[in-house]
């Protein structure tokens, strides 16, 4: 499935990834990745973040304040969510003929609407407004 993602792109889930481990979450959710945007913030992304004016802190500030605590779940490594699946095909959908980008992933966050990721960006600014998740739909 990665294979369509870019380096940026891998390098998010990869962080994402961590940040679930980190957490001690046994799950990679939306909130994972939109936290992986804001720590190490790709260009695309901080130019988002500028456009609608967010900062990287507040989206890990936030990401952290509405995650699940920590889970005594029995560790058989990280599973990644039907959202986030969702999330991922979404993306690549988008992208028939390129890689999937960091701004693809945060779009495709947006789109689905119903994670954490898409709660906490809803909160902080317009980019998970209904109207925006309708302009990233349209505008592949």
């Amino acid at each position: 499935m990665f294979s369509r993602f870019d380096p940026a792109a891998r390098a998010v889930v990869t962080l994402a990834e961590q940040e679930c481990r980190n957490a001690s979450h046994y799950y990679l959710g939306t909130e994972h990745l939109l936290l992986s945007m804001a720590i190490v913030t790709p260009s695309d992304i901080g130019e988002r973040f500028r456009r609608d004016g967010v900062e990287p802190w507040q989206v890990k500030w936030a990401c952290r304040a509405s995650m699940e605590p920590a889970s005594d779940h029995p560790w058989e490594g990280v599973i990644v969510t039907p959202r986030v699946k969702r999330v991922f095909e979404l993306a690549t959908a988008k992208k028939a003929d390129g890689f999937v980008t960091p701004i693809d992933l945060l779009d495709a966050i947006v789109e689905d609407g119903g994670g954490v990721g898409a709660r906490v960006l809803a909160s902080l600014s317009s980019i998970g407004t209904p109207a925006e998740a309708e302009r990233a739909r349209t505008a592949s």
